[in-house]
């Protein structure tokens, strides 16, 4: 398959503020915990669409998959105060919550597009960062990945374990039947 990946920063720019709009002060939403919503929304479109919704290049950092293209956004979000940081109390820790001072603008979103995202908010979004790191670096595209290096999407289907045999008897029987072997 083919990567599409071409990044459009309206989307990301949008579907930042979605996430942070969408997600109250109880969910905790910091920025390690919006970069792993951003890659499990862009990273499962791929797995079921072939194409990621914003194209955003994510690197191998520390704390899991980061957009290269996050850190610009937010500063750019928060000077122009469409995102806002307020501290929170998480556990008896002190975190800066992301909120969005509008509505997104979800127009170029496709139907397919919003129903990922909103599956990837009601199943991780009141997971912890931790959490969802530790998801991240289980990713093989992850572990393979030199320090900030891009993890090219296609990755996300490697498997951890290898084939199993009914996959090896499915390869050879398209093999046989395409004339491949």
């Amino acid at each position: 398959m083919a990567e599409r990946t071409e990044f459009n920063p309206q989307k990301f720019e949008e579907l930042i503020v979605y996430i942070a709009r969408r997600l109250p002060p109880e969910a905790a939403l910091g920025r390690v915990k919006l970069a792993k919503l951003l890659m499990l929304s862009d990273f499962t479109s791929y797995i079921r669409t072939g194409r990621s919704i914003t194209g955003a290049t994510y690197e191998k950092w520390e704390h899991g998959h980061l957009p290269s293209q996050f850190v610009e956004t937010e500063k750019n979000l928060l000077r122009d105060r469409v995102l806002e940081q307020r501290e929170v109390d998480y556990f008896g820790k002190p975190l800066k919550h992301t909120t969005a001072g509008r509505d997104p603008n979800m127009a170029d979103f496709s139907e397919d597009d919003l129903a990922i995202i909103e599956g990837v908010l009601r199943f991780y979004g009141h997971e912890s960062a931790s959490y969802l790191k530790k998801l991240s670096h289980d990713e093989l595209g992850w572990k393979l990945a030199d320090d900030r290096e891009p993890i090219p999407y296609f990755t996300i289907f490697l498997s951890k374990t290898g084939p199993t045999d009914a996959d090896v008897r499915r390869g050879e029987e398209l093999a046989s039947l395409h004339g491949w072997n």
